[in-house]
């Protein structure tokens, strides 16, 4: 999957407004961090079979958040108010005159609801815990008092769907593929995969959940119907971070390989008479000096009178 390149159109802080200089375009290569990871590189078709696959996976979602909703604003419209008050004969009358006869006419929780993880912050935080979790598990000592063992942790994530494309600005989910990488680089027993979704999925996804936006959703290895995915996560590269390496004495080794260079190419401009401005700026340089000398020549001037008025 092509990308289309970030271009930088802001002006250059050296420029003044007074320039008349004719300027061409020029690229730079700039050499980009190494440990930078990036995203997997997904097909189109695959992106389009894993959002339907999503959306599968969330029906009665939306129905059962509408009337959790709804019955949130019914306990809200119920309460009495501050200016008038009610007696509670007449709050029980109206509880029992609206809500239903039973309270199986209202939809059950879906059990998917509690494999997943909603929201770029509710991801990130379940990401943080898993792998808290899983360095401390490569950590501590096979001799660990079972009295001081932590609480067991909730199901590890398997898969990570973003709707890259359409989140704005794209600061707000980078982290997640160096997060994934450095999970999957402690040699964990299930790696996550995270796969972008195509341009649109962020509004299908929000209202087959209920929501009123839907950026990232995370399924542990418990989901069910994550079976649908099977051969979808074969076509997914593992995010993996080669210079993040398991510090468990049981660990098997990891092959130690170069990282390949990233090299970026910056847009930018410079003089076309390369000549006349090293010129301009050596004359600027000389007279900024001048002004300096003359600027430091009055300041010692005026130090030198101050006695003589006293």
């Amino acid at each position: 999957m092509s990308t289309a390149a970030r271009i930088h159109k802001h002006a250059s802080n050296r420029a003044k407004p007074g320039e008349t200089l004719e300027n061409k375009v020029v690229f730079k290569s700039v050499l980009d961090s190494p440990f930078r990871v990036p995203w997997p590189s997904v097909p189109v078709n695959i992106q389009n079979e894993a959002l339907e696959c999503t959306v599968s996976l969330l029906k009665g979602v939306s129905e059962y958040q509408s009337s959790k909703r709804k019955r949130k604003q019914l306990n809200t419209s119920l309460k009495p108010s501050k200016r008038r008050k009610i007696s509670e004969d007449t709050t029980a009358m109206l509880v029992e005159s609206t809500l239903p006869a039973s309270d199986s006419s209202l939809p059950a929780r879906p059990a998917v609801l509690q494999h997943l993880s909603i929201g770029i912050n509710e991801v990130t935080k379940r990401l943080d815990a898993q792998i808290r979790s899983l360095r401390r598990c490569n950590v501590v000592s096979l001799n660990t008092d079972p009295a001081t063992e932590q609480p067991p942790l909730l199901a590890p994530i398997k898969l990570i769907v973003v709707c890259r494309a359409d989140v704005d600005p794209q600061i707000l989910i980078d982290h997640l593929p160096h997060e994934v990488a450095a999970f999957n680089s402690a040699q964990p027993p299930e790696p996550i995969k995270i796969i972008p979704l195509p341009k649109g999925a962020e509004a299908s996804l929000a209202a087959a959940a209920g929501f009123r936006r839907v950026a990232v959703i995370a399924m542990d290895i418990e989901t069910p119907g994550l079976a649908a995915f099977t051969s979808i996560l074969d076509s997914v590269p593992t995010l993996a971070a080669p210079w993040l390496t398991s510090i468990a004495p049981s660990a098997p080794p990891v092959k130690k390989q170069l990282i390949p260079t990233h090299v970026k190419q910056l847009r930018t401009t410079a003089p076309k008479d390369m000549k006349l401005a090293k010129s301009i700026r050596a004359e600027g340089k000389a007279t900024a000096r001048k002004q300096a000398a003359a600027r430091k020549a009055k300041i010692a001037e005026v130090k030198a009178r101050v006695p003589e008025t006293n």
